[in-house]
């Protein structure tokens, strides 16, 4: 069957299929069973009916992203046509997500988009995968949100120390000085949202604490979202005790990277162990990230792919 879809005459057509006709590009990639060309302002589609619908669907909702002004990428245009969702995007691009004041995020594959919503809702969350696959920023920036949005009154970051159990004597310095160095990562990414001086005032105020998983023990925390970073590098006990830290009103997310475990025996590790056990309770969500949803420099995923260990 043959469909048509028209394209308004003051909308220019770069604003739908995209520099160099990329998100057209990427359209018929996903159909290929489809033959869409393009004549003036006028898209013939001809083929499977239930696939041109769709194609129309994807139009449509491109078409509202472009009288609000948005840029269409073909990230959008991959999470139009893989995302479920059950009413229309009413134009709002869905691959930027509002954070904090002018602070926007940039969603760059269909499993990010996945896992900024089942963070939202479930209230605990693993974010398992490689490095490069932005589950730590994301996870961060969900907390930042929810923390600007007054769902939550306290972000609360933490790491295993070092990998054998948090043995921090040794190292040099006052207890500030050890742990910094593992806690970088968590810093920088707050501080891209907030900037140095209001970060500092937040934790100042501890509204924002970022300490070492072995500080976790003995509280309880209400009204809060509490981020476990590098959770391979934790045992399955220090793992349990991170989880009943959970209070009302409260969310946890655990990220981490299960082939690259640090402790001194692999067994230790607790991370996989963990979310096997607890894969069967309502209200715990798992997300996977695979060596292809890594967004560094590409080369890094051709990387992991040919390290064993996997």
């Amino acid at each position: 069957m043959s469909m048509e879809k028209i394209i308004p005459t003051d909308i220019e057509l770069v604003n739908i299929f995209g520099v160099n006709d990329n998100n057209l590009k990427y359209i018929k990639s996903m159909f290929p069973l489809l033959k869409i060309n393009v004549r003036g302002n006028i898209i013939y589609i001809d083929g499977n009916d239930k696939e041109a619908n769709e194609v129309i669907r994807i139009l449509d909702e491109m078409l509202k992203m472009s009288l609000n002004k948005e840029v269409i990428e073909t990230t959008d245009v991959e999470l139009l046509s893989k995302i479920n969702y059950e009413s229309s995007t009413n134009g709002k691009k869905m691959s930027s997500i509002d954070i904090i004041d002018n602070k926007t995020i940039k969603v760059k594959n269909v499993n990010q988009y996945k896992y900024l919503d089942i963070i939202s809702n479930s209230t605990i969350t693993f974010g398992i995968g490689p490095a490069g696959t932005g589950k730590t920023f994301l996870a961060v920036a969900s907390a930042v949100k929810m923390y600007a949005e007054n769902k939550i009154r306290k972000i609360v970051l933490t790491r295993p120390a070092v990998e054998a159990g948090e043995r921090l004597g040794y190292l040099p310095g006052d207890l500030s000085q050890k742990i910094d160095p593992y806690l970088v990562p968590l810093f920088d990414s707050l501080e891209h949202f907030f900037g140095n001086d209001n970060l500092g005032y937040l934790i100042e105020k501890r509204n924002i604490e970022i300490v070492p998983l072995a500080y976790m023990r003995g509280r309880t925390l209400n009204d809060a979202c509490i981020i476990l970073d590098e959770a391979q590098n934790a045992t399955v006990n220090q793992i349990k005790m991170f989880l009943t830290r959970l209070g009302e009103n409260s969310k946890v997310i655990i990220t981490g990277d299960e082939s690259q475990i640090d402790l001194y025996k692999k067994d230790y590790s607790g991370l996989k162990k963990t979310r096997k056990i607890l894969s069967n309770i309502d209200d715990i969500s798992v997300m996977e990230f695979q060596n292809s949803d890594i967004v560094r420099n590409p080369i890094v995923s051709k990387i992991l792919d040919v390290f064993p260990g996997k």
